[in-house]
């Protein structure tokens, strides 16, 4: 079996991860894009891992949420994260296009970024590994219809300490929800996000350090000035 090495900056994020594991926010990016008229839009996600083999990042989303709209057609699905880490006082800055995944949705790049095979067990993976109160809201009214609290599925009261109260609850729940932990919702959406450049910085080292990739340059760094 062929051994995959993976470009310096992909290295380099995987060793930011470890170091900054211990720190919850460390999970979390801001990915930014251009809606329709030209407004920029940004947003805080989650990090949910590598696509297999590749230097993609993975994201999950409701297909009901404007970006959405924001990334299909043409020339409109650009993206950039911007992620930091503070323990180890370092950012990382990846631009390039988003796959959207997912069955509810008429293919982005899916044929040149997964088979059809890879993409049921992505979605399935990706599916199988949220809480069953990460998964309530896609069963939900969509983003930004009027609250209804009449619409929300009961959440276990774990800050309550009541384990009688949080075991009916959670029994509740999953009497709702457990049916759907092998039926993927039809909102359901995974994002790809391809990088083509990075741009990384080092604010810890002394003198600091910041370097540029450009899949174009088969991601040779480039040191530079800060």
């Amino acid at each position: 079996m062929t051994e995959i090495i993976y470009p310096v900056w992909r290295q380099r994020l995987a060793r930011s991860l470890h170091v900054n594991r211990s720190q919850v926010q460390s999970k979390y990016y801001q990915v930014a894009s251009v809606c329709s008229n030209g407004a920029p839009k940004n947003r805080t996600m989650v990090f949910r891992g590598f696509l297999p083999d590749t230097q993609s990042l993975l994201s999950v989303t409701d297909i009901r949420s404007d970006k959405i709209e924001e990334w299909q057609g043409e020339n409109q699905s650009r993206f950039e994260i911007c992620w930091y880490f503070s323990d180890s006082r370092e950012q990382y800055r990846l631009a390039g296009e988003v796959a959207l995944i997912s069955d509810s949705l008429e293919p982005s790049y899916e044929s040149s970024v997964l088979g059809n095979q890879r993409k049921n067990s992505l979605l399935k993976q990706q599916w199988s590994n949220l809480s069953i109160n990460a998964k309530q809201p896609f069963y939900s009214s969509s983003p930004k219809a009027p609250f209804d609290e009449d619409s929300i599925l009961p959440i276990p009261e774990d800050r309550l300490g009541n384990q009688v109260n949080n075991e009916v609850n959670r029994n509740i729940t999953q009497s709702n929800v457990a049916d759907h932990d092998n039926d993927i919702s039809n909102n359901f959406c995974v994002l790809v996000f391809i990088p083509y450049t990075v741009d990384y910085l080092d604010l810890k080292s002394k003198p600091q350090q910041r370097c540029l990739y450009d899949i174009q340059d088969d991601w040779k760094e480039r040191v530079v000035n800060p």
